[in-house]
């Protein structure tokens, strides 16, 4: 039988953390939660659930790495999962039938696939597909160092894939979400001005194959299309070829937000930064 440490990062998460540990108790032999120094009730309920907690006042990376650089690991394999993601019923079986069946295989990771719920709906189309190295061996893999899209990148051996979905449910709102989407936007803008000059320059190894593809095609792709009518391209991909429509309304603001109105906001801000060098 293969052993579980479950970490999460949590920041004024007290909406979101019972939930969430709640969903992994079940299959964690040790819960972690690496808190920023968090301003409401996070650090209680997440001891009140069993976690041990572990607090700095740093960034989303910063504390990953102080957690992976300071705590001792004896599991066979760590789960990083977000505050605003569970585990469900057939997922948490899936996983832990996974972690025992490779416990002394030479696969290091296991990929998750998710499912965004917006809204109190669960969507099954238009939302895009993500699919993330969540689960890994302590010390054989390591997250990427950067603001926006972070994924953890598999140092050494391979990687099995799960069937079943892992949820990605917020409670905090649209207000929440919209909010964290114009700070997402700025740092995207930053990242695509950084990045444009030498887009064949981008680091791809370790990544799982799908976070690769999806890499590929924003910068060498997206990107090469023209400013502001690349948004509506999207958000036309999402919701009627993807079949966004059939989510019924969620899934149609949720398209017209995070396909459109979100990246049309990264156009205005790269326009922004356009004029400001001239």
């Amino acid at each position: 039988m293969s052993t579980i440490t479950t970490v999460t990062l949590t920041y004024n998460e007290e909406k979101n953390i019972a939930e969430c540990l709640e969903s992994v108790k079940d299959i964690a032999d040790r819960m972690i939660v690496l808190d920023g120094c968090s301003k409401d009730s996070t650090v209680e309920l997440a001891k009140c659930c069993g976690a041990e907690v572990y607090q700095k006042d740093c960034g989303y990376f910063d504390r990953f790495q102080f957690g992976m650089d300071s705590i001792t690991f004896d599991s066979n394999w760590i789960l990083f999962i977000d505050a605003d993601e569970r585990l469900t019923k057939e997922s948490r079986s899936e996983l832990k039938s996974l972690c025992d069946q490779h416990v002394a295989s030479n696969v290091n990771g296991i990929v998750v696939k998710y499912r965004i719920e917006f809204m109190g709906k669960s969507l099954k189309y238009g939302a895009s597909t993500l699919r993330k190295l969540r689960v890994f061996r302590p010390k054989t893999a390591f997250m990427e160092d950067i603001l926006l899209d972070q994924h953890i990148r598999l140092i050494s051996g391979e990687m099995v894939y799960m069937n079943s979905y892992l949820l990605h449910k917020d409670y905090k709102g649209l207000v929440n979400w919209s909010q964290k989407h114009v700070q997402y936007a700025e740092w995207a803008s930053n990242d695509f001005a950084q990045k444009k000059e030498d887009a064949k320059a981008i680091e791809l190894s370790g990544l799982e194959r799908s976070a690769k593809i999806k890499r590929i095609l924003k910068y060498r792709v997206y990107y090469k299309l023209p400013s502001g009518l690349r948004a509506w391209m999207y958000y036309i991909y999402r919701y009627y070829f993807r079949l966004g429509f059939l989510d019924g309304k969620e899934g149609k603001l949720y398209a017209y937000f995070h396909a459109y109105w979100y990246r049309y906001l990264v156009d205005a801000m790269l326009f922004e930064k356009s004029k400001g060098d001239k």
